[in-house]
């Protein structure tokens, strides 16, 4: 009755006080919501202009990537130009190595004393007109008595005598002159003879095999087999070829023994049988 109205018409109170306050609530919980969805889109705009950004980036790094390989390559062609120019510059050069140091206080020096000691040394004939342009010892200071003594860099003017006086060197062998050996060798850089050497193995397996071969300008390795000519610019595939010759003349030299071993080897089994 009147108490259970009472208690009724509190507990409304209550549930009014309480949906009042969820509303409250719901209204805080929809004012955050906007507040993070605007968040949200001011963060979705930056995103979008940083991904522009990081575009425009790409672009312009590619672009920086094709500059750096084109200005690589371009300073590869001028490198090579470089050595070709250098290289060139000393095609009628010889560099000649084992002269004792001090005997240009003589009364020899330069074009003067490399003339006589190709003369002395090689088979050339008094009447054989060679000109030096100059003859000088490679720059440094002067190393002791007992160190190998400074090379000579002798320019001479034609070509020609150049390429004569290294056949000489190379028929005659082992020079001599004054009681010390002396050696030959064309002058190049210091870059082209590194390239050069590398062929030395390939070389080496040429002189085994009796091939016929030359090291032609700039680095590249002439061979002769069976009359066709091979020519190597990659000293590894210069010996790959190589070793593939000399497996290939062992076996058509070196037939029977695989056969008798074989017939041993079917004795061997045959008596295991037994």
């Amino acid at each position: 009755t009147s108490a259970e109205i009472s208690n009724l018409m509190n507990l409304m109170q209550g549930m009014a006080a309480d949906v009042a306050s969820i509303k409250m609530d719901v209204a805080d919980i929809r004012g955050n919501l906007e507040t993070l969805g605007q968040r949200v889109t001011s963060v979705e705009t930056k995103t979008g202009r940083l991904g522009g950004r990081m575009d425009d980036h790409e672009v312009h790094l590619a672009k920086v990537e094709d500059d750096l390989a084109h200005q690589t390559r371009y300073a590869g062609e001028l490198w090579d130009r470089v050595q070709d120019l250098e290289n060139r510059s000393r095609r009628n050069n010889i560099r000649v190595i084992g002269i004792s140091e001090g005997v240009e206080g003589s009364g020899l020096s330069g074009p003067t004393l490399l003339l006589t000691v190709l003369r002395e040394c090689l088979s050339l004939g008094e009447t054989e007109s060679i000109e030096v342009e100059h003859a000088h010892r490679t720059l440094g200071p002067r190393p002791p008595p007992d160190q190998r003594p400074r090379a000579i860099i002798a320019r001479l003017l034609r070509f020609q005598d150049r390429e004569r006086i290294l056949r000489l060197a190379r028929e005659a062998g082992e020079l001599h002159w004054r009681g010390g050996k002396i050696m030959i060798f064309p002058d190049m850089s210091r870059e082209l003879a590194a390239q050069r050497k590398l062929f030395t193995p390939a070389r080496r397996r040429c002189m085994e095999l009796g091939i016929r071969y030359a090291l032609q300008y700039p680095a590249v390795l002439q061979v002769t087999v069976n009359g066709r000519q091979l020519k190597f610019e990659d000293p590894e595939e210069a010996i790959r070829e190589l070793n593939r010759i000399l497996d290939q003349n062992r076996r058509e030299e070196d037939p029977q023994p695989q056969r008798k071993n074989r017939r041993r080897m079917e004795g061997d089994l045959e008596e295991r049988r037994q």
